[in-house]
């Protein structure tokens, strides 16, 4: 890689593409001047008749408060839902509010009051009709709804160009909308049938379950299932505790009545027999005694656990077995001491035993046979009366789940009833009071005197006139950036293309144009343009130097001073000649090809220019060939006169013809245009060691614009630098990146050469060499 190439590639990296820049806004502005000069007028004429000249539109302002919103819409369906939900707007006020808006805007709303007011009257002074469906959208449209700071309060404008109609219709408006509100939310009288028909169901259907509940409560004989259950779980335990302390009595009496039998005393009442005195009468009655007040403690005992209900673990219970305790010790202790005292037998009155008055010992086997049949009798009873409790309380438990079942079915029936029976009367309430009762909705300020509305037009007045400034360059910059693909500036060569750029040649109205005394009509084109493709002649004059500056058609010649493009042909002859020191090319001739990538960029031009300018170095001779073969081409060289051939002036005895000024030779293939094809083929490639071996120093290449069939891609390949010419504002920019890349394919670098730039952007906000 040369030192050039490795230049360029530094400025290619540094050019990246990064966005819009100030630059490239002011362009955009610059050049679409006229264009946004025009929308900018526009808005301001627009802005001015929207808010002098266009009629005025009145309006009228009411302010409504919500409170809160009752919701009952749906409810009275359902018994397990509440009877009515009541809604407060939240602190965004975004949900409820919102609603309410919607009711107010709605056509509905719209079209019942454009029917109260009059369709004609509202459409009067905006075309006249009596449609009612075209006042109901007037309504609408005119009708605006906010909510300030989202608060709960809903500020209601209506606006109209009849100032005597503002006022009444949204009077109107407000009417209808608490109405409207009132049937959305609360459904009045929508459900009072079946909220009956339900009621009386519900009724009927209650009035039956409690016959079946009292039936079946008699059946089972109870009350109160839990009370019933209840009493027969005490009788039960009461009776069993009572039958397990016979049972043991029983068998205590019959254990005493199976030990062996001593001979008795007799009293004198009973004749029993009397056995002899053993005991001291004291201690008989220190006996009986303990005896008694042990069966003191122990009724007493058996009291607080039956009929007090204490506890086992109470103290009553714990205090009277503790005194228990004690005296069955005190009584074992004389047991122990006495053997004779077990056999004394108390009188069943007082629990004392029965003596003999001088205090013998009584034989107990007839009272204890007495007190074991009186025991057996007590069990019986006791086991007979435990049966019938259990078999009553079976009956209460086989009849409990029907019971419970139909206690069940009746509270809920009740509570269903009573539901409906209070949401059909509350229904009829609402119906009798109607909207205007509630007090939910409240109407802050009444709709006032109708004023102008100066906001409004104002605003349209702002967007006319905001349209006009900036619509003008919004349509600047989609015409730049998506509906205008061509290369404008020079920027955009080395940003977008990635292409070296050799020069930027302006564009000038009347460049490279002279006019003859007495003829200032007849001028050729401008300079960087090509003559008409339809013009003929292909000759080259072989006149003297001192003679061709002075042209029949009054066009200045490029290498004359006097053309406008003069400094710039002379600056692309330095910049092709730094090119050629820097890479260290001094080898002769150098092959230069100038093309461009569609017909009229200026080829010819700054071939002819770059040519001219070369040949004035002094260093050697400069050959000009012209390739537009076949295309009826005229080169400003020609004059009309025939040109030489590419292979003849490659012969120093044949040259001649072909100099057209000082070190200046003229060549072309017009001549064998019908055959280039098989001469270019056969012979080009011949050419170039005789090409090498002449004395030219420069040979510059005037060629055709690069396509898919042009001999330009096969030249190319030969050239020791070509020249790509670009249009501005004409030549696409996919077009550059396609022929750029189709010169790559052939391992050839184009340079480009921006042609026609115009500068739109002062000096003074944009510098630019």
């Amino acid at each position: 890689m040369n030192t050039e190439e490795t230049i360029m590639n530094d400025e290619f990296r540094q050019a990246q593409p990064s966005g819009m820049d100030i630059g490239d806004v002011y362009y955009i502005v610059f050049r679409h001047k006229w264009k946004i000069g025009v929308f900018f007028v526009a808005g301001v004429l627009a802005a001015a008749y929207l808010y002098f000249l266009k009629p005025p539109v009145y309006q009228s302002k009411a302010k409504l408060l919500v409170r809160y919103v009752l919701e009952r819409e749906g409810k009275s369906l359902s018994p397990s839902a509440p009877n009515s939900e009541i809604k407060t707007p939240d602190s965004a006020g975004a949900n409820i509010i919102n609603a309410e808006m919607e009711i107010l805007n709605s056509f509905d709303l719209a079209a019942q009051v454009a029917d109260l007011i009059g369709p004609e009257k509202i459409l009067a002074k905006v075309g006249g009709g009596t449609d009612r469906s075209e006042a109901a959208a007037l309504i609408e449209h005119n009708l605006v709804t906010e909510a300030p700071g989202k608060s709960s309060v809903i500020t209601v404008v209506f606006a109209h160009p009849d100032p005597e109609l503002v006022q009444p219709v949204l009077r109107q408006i407000i009417t209808n909308y608490l109405d409207q509100h009132f049937k959305i939310h609360r459904a009045p009288g929508v459900f009072d049938d079946f909220l009956a028909k339900k009621a009386e169901e519900l009724r009927l259907d209650l009035k039956e379950t409690e016959d079946k509940l009292i039936e079946l409560k008699k059946q089972a004989g109870v009350v109160s299932v839990e009370d019933t259950k209840r009493a027969y779980a005490d009788q039960i335990s009461k009776i069993s505790l009572e039958l397990v302390s016979a049972e043991a009595e029983r068998a205590a009496q019959q254990a005493a009545l199976e030990e062996p039998k001593q001979p008795a005393l007799l009293n004198s009442f009973s004749n029993p027999v009397v056995t002899e005195q053993k005991v001291s009468l004291e201690k008989v009655e220190e006996y009986k005694n303990l005896s008694l007040r042990l069966d003191s403690f122990r009724k007493r005992e058996n009291d607080y656990l039956t009929v007090g209900g204490y506890a086992e673990t109470s103290t009553p219970v714990k205090s009277v077995r503790e005194q228990i305790t004690g005296l069955e010790s005190q009584k074992r202790k004389l047991e122990e001491a006495y053997p004779q005292l077990t056999k004394l037998i108390l009188p069943p009155g007082n629990g004392a035993s029965q003596s003999a008055p001088s205090g013998q010992i009584i034989d107990s086997t007839f009272e204890a046979s007495r007190k074991v049949a009186g025991l057996e009798a007590k069990i019986r009873f006791l086991t007979r009366q435990l049966k019938e409790i259990r078999n009553e309380a079976a009956k209460v438990d086989a009849a409990e789940p029907e019971i419970t079942r139909l206690q069940r079915q009746k509270e809920l029936l009740e509570a269903n009833y009573h539901y409906y029976q209070t949401s059909l009367q509350q229904s009829q309430a609402d119906e009798t009071l109607g909207a205007g009762k509630f007090s939910n909705i409240g109407v802050v300020q009444e709709p006032c005197p109708p004023a102008k509305d100066t906001k409004t037009t104002g605003k349209f007045a702002a967007i006319a006139l905001a349209f006009g400034l900036f619509g003008g360059i919004g349509l600047a910059f989609f015409i730049e950036l998506v509906l205008d693909r061509s290369v404008r500036r020079p920027e955009e060569i080395r940003k977008r293309l990635h292409l070296p750029l050799f020069l930027a040649i302006p564009h000038l109205s009347r460049n490279g144009r002279a006019s003859l005394p007495g003829r200032r009509n007849d001028v050729g084109p401008a300079a960087g343009q090509e003559r008409p493709e339809n013009q003929t002649g292909s000759g080259a004059a072989a006149q003297p130097t001192k003679t061709l500056g002075q042209q029949i058609t009054g066009e200045v010649a490029h290498w004359e001073t006097r053309h406008g493009l003069r400094a710039y042909y002379e600056a692309l002859r330095d910049r092709l000649i730094t090119h050629f020191e820097i890479n260290n090319m001094t080898h002769k001739p150098k092959l230069v090809a100038v093309t461009s990538c569609s017909r009229g960029a200026g080829v010819t031009s700054a071939a002819t220019g770059l040519a001219a300018t070369l040949s004035e170095t002094g260093d050697g001779n400069v050959l000009l060939v012209d390739m537009n073969f076949g295309q009826g081409a005229a080169h400003p060289f020609y004059k009309g006169k025939s040109a030489c051939a590419l292979s003849e002036v490659l012969e120093s005895g044949k040259r001649n013809p072909a100099l057209i000024s000082e070190n200046l030779y003229l060549a072309s293939l017009n001549g064998t245009a019908g055959k280039l094809p098989r001469v270019f083929s056969n012979r080009f490639t011949n050419l170039i060691p005789k090409l090498k071996m002449s004395d030219y120093d420069y040979v510059i290449f005037d060629m055709p614009a690069i396509s898919q069939t042009s001999i330009t891609l096969r030249v190319a390949a030969f050239m020791d630098l070509v020249l790509l010419v670009i249009e501005s504002g004409k030549t696409n920019r996919d077009v550059v990146e396609q022929a750029n890349s189709i010169l790559a394919e052939s391992h050839v670098g184009a340079k480009a050469v921006l042609n026609k730039y115009r500068r739109y952007v002062p000096h003074c906000l944009q510098q630019e060499l």
